[in-house]
């Protein structure tokens, strides 16, 4: 071999031993539960870990190929409401469970999802959305718009890839959990500073899930529109959910060994309970009729 191209293909094989020989690939999801050092969290953990809530994530994201590795971390977090993603690592606050708590349905979803399956459902998502930003930094997925808007999403188009009867709980969980987070928005003056953030309002939110899952199956709620979605916003749910699946088919869905997605999503068990009955015990919805 000439000296000339020895060299080229000795720096060549130099850059690659450097990356590591980063070949994207499955299974690269860790899971991580931290013990909590405030006891007054432990059910909290315990519960996650019984529900395998960070394995069931987990399990739709080893789906993925990555160039290096995603932990998905429970922790406690000093009292601090909140979740975020950083540096390969999407973390949940025990903590957060407080405020999910505090905007859960009394009693029920006005679809009959119980207390307890609207939390579990509140989490997952909010895992899920910081998980998207794992995959959007990890992938170098493109974004066009507010990052947190994009994150919101791929968490509700992995949730209605479940069972029509998981998809169901999941979304009216955390619509309603947006809801009534949203209460004081739109209740209560709001100074400019609110609209400045990265974050859309929990209304717009909450609208957003609502319209995006009856865009995909009109059935899922088994009554038409849900309960609290315009009708003339419902009208266009169609092409919303047209958009948003066009987008992961082309911008997401290449990373994807979908053979193993279809078997995380077909072994997932969530452990729900039974939907609630008695219509007189349901809550309202969260923004009104």
């Amino acid at each position: 071999m000439k000296p000339l191209r020895l060299a080229i293909v000795t720096i060549a094989l130099a850059l690659q031993s450097a990356a590591g020989w980063a070949q994207p690939r499955t299974d690269q999801v860790r899971i991580v539960y931290q013990e909590p050092a405030d006891e007054k969290y432990r059910a909290i953990h315990d519960a996650m870990r019984q529900r395998r809530v960070l394995e069931n994530i987990g399990a739709l994201l080893n789906s993925f190929r990555l160039p290096r590795e995603l932990t998905l971390e429970a922790r406690g977090c000093d009292g601090r409401e909140t979740a975020w993603y950083d540096h390969d690592k999407a973390v949940f606050c025990y903590e957060y469970v407080d405020l999910i708590r505090r905007y859960a349905p009394k009693v029920a979803t006005p679809g009959g999802v119980q207390r307890g399956d609207a939390i579990v459902a509140a989490v997952i998502d909010t895992i899920l959305h910081e998980a998207g930003h794992g995959i959007f930094d990890l992938l170098e997925i493109p974004v066009m718009g507010r990052e947190e808007d994009a994150a919101d999403f791929f968490s509700i188009y992995f949730m209605l890839q479940f069972p029509i009867a998981d998809a169901r709980r999941l979304i009216e969980g955390i619509a309603f959990n947006m809801g009534s987070e949203a209460r004081p928005e739109v209740t209560e003056r709001q100074s400019p500073e609110k609209f400045a953030g990265p974050h859309a309002m929990n209304a717009q939110r909450h609208y957003n899930v609502l319209c995006l899952a009856y865009g995909s199956n009109p059935a899922l709620f088994g009554i038409g529109i849900p309960a609290g979605l315009p009708p003339w916003r419902a009208r266009w749910c169609g092409d919303d959910w047209g958009m948003l699946r066009r987008a992961f088919t082309k911008l997401i869905l290449p990373h994807v060994d979908e053979a193993r997605l279809k078997d995380a999503i077909a072994q997932a068990r969530f452990d729900w309970s039974p939907l609630a009955t008695e219509a007189a015990s349901f809550d309202k919805p969260p923004l009104g009729d």
